[in-house]
């Protein structure tokens, strides 16, 4: 993997030589390509949040250290490197659909996405939205979506910019990271290569063991474009492909006896042909998704058992604008065909076509909203009607009130069905009906947002031993009968100017209740409190932040025994950065990390503890 790095790296660079370099600065006339026009336009009376460039290489480590500290997200990772999922509001992690450049990417095995297996680096922003009005993504956009997406960028002018990023971490950690722009008024080139390597064993906390057995590495190459056909139509690419491979690091008592290992192979390519004029604007979308996993249950063995999906996806979406009601009427038509299979379940194919309707309207831009209603035709199930309205109101200066409510819904995966001895052929859709409402403020320095939710999940599929009374001790899928989650959210950011010093502070906090309707007990793996915060600090040359994350208690067992938690954690990371060149053509800035810096003992997995205080030192130059 190594070669196939520095030979890629090397063929960027001399691409570089012989490409005419503009100032970074000249970049006039620019028009801005949106990958995802339904988050853009569709997403009146919801919480949207985006983590931009400046946050992201902050946290180049992991996705999962980005999210853990800078969203409203519950983070469940096997140690530090490991398998590593996201929920949201309590929902499960197949509840959280990622979205990528508008492509639904979750595992149609699993049906989630594994966070540790996305190289974090190579997108220009990421976006996590809350609630389920995200319906036109289809199933397990329940809680939310997180949308991965690539800016391209036309200009006027010849340009050209490089960014190359390198870290030297504790544990032999390794990142490099290379991003290539490229554009003119008739077409734009972005092109990212990144690989990542660490030895990743630290110091148990508390112990006398290491983290043997750990190990992981990644390559990720980006590429995406985009060709001016016409006045009014473009035609686009994105391609994005990830290899890795990781070791699974052991657990206390004994983590010396691990000896296994993974490896990903994804590949996601997406055409897309657009048209858009004053009044009506067509888009036509052709994607194919490659997923496959490995696993060695001897790391040393070529043995091995995989799964592996082959996705088709034919989307086309027409919108009419309507002027003098300053309103949009949107269709929106997919066609999938899934074929999915592991070494333990035979090939299966499911096809499923969907048909979206949404209306969206501002009214002297003081009231939004919009309004949009789903249906989907399985081959494996009926899929009743999923709809959502979202509304948002601007009643003062600077003030809002936003409210939506929504059905959505989750198909049985692969694996729930399937997998030999535990697969459940009984299990039907699962569903939820939710709502929220919400305030805040928000002027040039100041914003605050304040939601309420609730969500009543019914036949909600979960894993859980002796669920199956022919099967006892048997780990499988079931129906429950009904979750209920509430809670409270609260997002605020500051930031100020003063001659040459600028602050910025953001903060995420989260109150949730998720009771399993059964038994009356909170639902396992979901705190109560999540809260982080980020202080920035920039002087001139000179830059510091502060990333401040607080993990209430978890749950482990449906009984809610505090024998088996996963206690409270309060840890910290800090930085600061310092800018040896600043100008037009040039800005190269070099950088420390402390992660963990207090020492602190925590775990987000009994008995994997997480790393102990380490550092990262890091390079960063625009050219």
């Amino acid at each position: 993997m190594k070669k196939i790095f520095f030979k890629t790296l090397l063929f960027f660079v001399c691409f570089h030589g012989v490409a005419q370099n503009d100032s970074l600065v000249n970049r006039l006339g620019e028009v801005v390509i949106v990958s995802d026009r339904k988050l853009t336009n569709h997403s009146a009376g919801y919480k949207v949040e985006t983590l931009n460039d400046s946050i992201i290489v902050n946290n180049l480590e992991s996705f999962s250290a980005l999210l853990r500290f800078n969203s409203p997200l519950y983070i469940k990772e096997y140690g530090a490197g490991g398998t590593s999922t996201a929920s949201f509001r309590g929902t499960s992690a197949s509840n959280t659909a990622v979205i990528w450049n508008g492509i639904n990417i979750n595992s149609i095995n699993n049906g989630q996405t594994g966070f540790n297996s996305l190289t974090v680096s190579l997108f220009d922003a990421i976006d996590i939205r809350s609630g389920g009005g995200s319906l036109e993504y289809g199933s397990g956009a329940i809680g939310g979506t997180i949308h991965l997406n690539d800016n391209l960028k036309f200009s006027n002018d010849e340009f050209v910019s490089n960014q190359f990023i390198a870290s030297l971490g504790s544990y032999d950690t390794y990142n490099g990271l290379y991003k290539l722009k490229i554009s003119n008024s008739k077409w734009t080139i972005n092109a990212g290569l990144s690989y990542n390597q660490s030895e990743n064993d630290y110091p148990l906390l508390g112990t006398d063991y290491k983290n043997t057995n750990g190990a992981y590495e990644n390559l990720g190459f980006n590429v995406s474009g985009s060709f001016l056909l016409t006045k009014f139509s473009k035609l686009n690419f994105y391609s994005s492909n990830y290899f890795g491979e990781r070791l699974f690091s052991g657990e206390l008592p004994n983590p010396t006896s691990a000896n296994d290992k993974y490896q990903d192979i994804n590949y996601r390519n997406l055409l897309v042909y657009t048209f858009d004029n004053k009044r009506l604007s067509h888009e036509a979308k052709l994607a194919y998704l490659f997923q496959e996993y490995r696993y060695f249950d001897d790391k040393a063995s070529e043995t091995f058992n995989f799964g592996l999906s082959d996705r088709y996806l034919l989307n086309y979406n027409v919108s009419y604008r309507l002027p003098k009601w300053h309103a949009t009427v949107s269709s929106y038509s997919e066609y999938e065909s899934a074929f999915g299979k592991t070494d333990q379940i035979t090939e299966r194919n499911r096809k499923q076509f969907s048909q979206s309707f949404i209306y969206d309207q501002h009214i002297n831009r003081i009231l939004y909203f919009d309004a949009k209603i789903r249906k989907d035709f399985n081959s494996d199930y009926q899929v009743p009607f999923t709809y959502a309205l979202g509304l948002k109101v601007k009643p003062l200066n600077h003030f809002f009130i936003r409210a939506n409510g929504s059905k959505n819904y989750r198909v049985p995966t692969y694996n729930d069905l399937y997998w030999p001895g535990q697969g459940n052929l009984d299990l039907i859709p699962e569903s939820a009906l939710q709502s929220e409402v919400g305030v805040g403020y928000k002027n040039n320095q100041f914003s605050i947002d304040v939601g309420a939710f609730y969500i009543q999940a019914k036949d909600k599929i979960i894993w859980t031993p002796n669920g199956d009374a022919n099967r006892p001790g048997v780990w499988v899928p079931i129906n429950l009968s009904e979750v209920t989650n509430k809670g409270l959210e609260v997002v605020m950011s500051y930031k100020k100017n003063l001659n040459k010093h600028q602050l910025v502070l953001n903060a995420n906090y989260n109150y949730t209740l998720a009771i399993d309707g059964a038994t009356d007990l909170q639902v396992i793996f979901v705190p109560k409190n999540l809260f982080n915060g980020n202080l920035g600090y920039n002087y001139e040359r000179f830059s510091f932040f502060y990333q401040q994350l607080f993990n209430g208690k978890v749950y482990t067992t449906a009984s809610n025994s505090e024998d088996f938690v996963i206690p409270h954690y309060f840890v910290a990371n800090t930085g600061i950065d310092f800018k040896l060149l600043n100008t037009q053509n040039q800005q190269l800035k070099m950088g420390i990390k402390v992660n963990n810096v207090f020492n602190k003992y925590y775990v987000t997995q009994p008995r994997r503890p997480m790393p102990n205080r380490n550092f990262n030192f890091n390079i960063n130059y625009i050219f």
